[in-house]
């Protein structure tokens, strides 16, 4: 059957894992023949899970019959598939730690399955930086250099936003202390500290106070009404420190992401 479509004999499995925002990403990935819409119908209505011939469902929602309890479309009981015990568990699972999954599909192409988890209880290199009298952890894998700013480095454009130089670049800064309402030690860049971060290919400097030191992070999750915030933008989590205080973990991609629509200083 993948000869006759023109594929390859062997088939293809994708797996990816990325961070984002407060969640890792998992997704997986065939090259195979897609959902079959039409035995996906035929199995449902043969369970009494929809009405007439489905006809006027959308894809999305002939997708999510998948998740229904004991649908299968196996043809036969083994002991991984038939028996009706899978996507609905997997997703019931995700619910618990307030997780998602989603499933797409295109006939002749294959199926994407992505799980978004939480990050509740994943541990990172991170370090510890400080703003004024608040803390806060830079995962370690996001950082590329830090180092103290000359004053002659520093270049402003027309339309007032920071750039330094760094060898033969320039890199936008974003000052932490401007996006978290708080007071620096000093306002000015040859005072401070300058940390190198990098996500999705693009450069920022974070201007902060102090680099306190690394150390290894366990992630919790923040709740609705503090993640909706507008003070707690670009974070990711948060951890607990040693003396019980609440230290917030900074999403560098986030941070990137403010740097092309905003302007804070």
């Amino acid at each position: 059957e993948r000869l006759q479509a023109g594929k390859p004999e062997t088939g293809v499995i994708f797996l990816n894992a990325r961070h984002d925002e407060g969640d890792v990403m998992i997704t997986i990935k065939d090259d195979g023949r897609g959902l079959n819409r039409e035995k996906i119908l035929a199995t449902a209505k043969k369970r009494g899970m929809i009405e007439g011939n489905g006809s006027q469902l959308s894809d999305r929602q002939v997708t999510s019959l998948l998740f229904r309890p004991g649908f299968s479309t196996a043809d036969k009981i083994t002991e991984v598939s038939g028996r009706g015990v899978g996507m609905d568990v997997v997703q019931q699972n995700l619910k618990n730690i307030r997780g998602a999954v989603d499933i797409k599909s295109k006939p002749g192409e294959g199926t994407t399955v992505q799980l978004n988890i939480p990050l509740t209880l994943a541990i990172i290199d991170g370090m510890m930086i400080r703003v004024g009298s608040s803390l806060f952890i830079i995962p370690i894998l996001s950082i590329r250099e830090s180092f103290c700013p000359a004053v002659d480095s520093v270049t402003i454009t027309p339309d007032g936003n920071e750039l330094v130089r760094i060898r033969e670049y320039l890199f936008p800064v974003v000052r932490l202390h401007s996006v978290y309402g708080l007071t620096p030690d000093s306002e000015e860049l040859d005072k401070g500290i300058l940390v190198v971060v990098e996500a999705q290919g693009r450069n920022v400097c974070l201007f902060v106070d102090e680099i306190m030191g690394q150390q290894q992070t366990v992630i919790k999750g923040l709740s609705d009404y503090i993640a909706k915030s507008r003070n707690v933008k670009g974070v990711s989590g948060c951890t607990i420190l040693g003396d019980g205080n609440v230290c917030l973990i900074l999403d560098v991609q986030a941070l990137v992401e403010m740097d092309k629509s905003e302007k804070y200083h």
